[in-house]
């Protein structure tokens, strides 16, 4: 098979499986607009996850990251040495880029749903991600689209903030 198209079912993968998230801007009033004896509660923190993962796919390794905000944003990259590819979704778009294959595409999430032969949304791929049989749930979607794949997560861990290092 192709490495062109062993990464752009990885980087399908990475899409498919991240979690969901819907952006959601928290407005706080400035001081003159909140009322005197209104009691203030404080706003809750955004739910961050960070996920390292090593696998293969027909039989090359590769390693890789997923990012996700809760309900607003899903990032992967996908490595090989080098950085092979990134993705990144929201619940409404998907955009994937490899300088290393020449890939740059962009579109909705629907979309990407169809080309990846599947019907799960958004909110599903990240509970999928952050269940505890991710790993087995994943291979059996790879094995189902014709691609063996092993997938093994090194590592979970929930964070306080993000960082996205990529440029579109």
């Amino acid at each position: 098979m192709k490495l062109r198209n062993i990464v752009f079912l990885l980087l399908g993968a990475v899409l498919l499986t991240i979690a969901a998230c819907r952006s959601q801007r928290e407005s706080i009033p400035s001081p003159t607009e909140a009322a005197a004896d209104t009691p203030t509660v404080p706003a809750t923190p955004r739910q961050y996850t960070v996920i390292t993962f090593n696998g293969t796919v027909d039989g090359i390794s590769v390693n890789g990251q997923i990012r996700m905000a809760k309900d607003s944003l899903i990032w992967g990259s996908v490595t090989k040495l080098i950085e092979v590819g990134r993705a990144m979704a929201t619940p409404d778009s998907v955009w994937a880029r490899s300088a290393l294959l020449g890939i740059n595409e962009s579109g909705t999430f629907q979309q990407a749903q169809r080309r990846a032969k599947t019907t799960l949304t958004f909110s599903q791929i990240q509970e999928l991600l952050e269940s505890d049989d991710a790993e087995q749930r994943l291979a059996e979607m790879a094995r189902n689209l014709g691609h063996p794949a092993t997938i093994r997560i090194t590592r979970r861990q929930q964070v306080d903030r993000l960082s996205f290092p990529f440029n579109k």
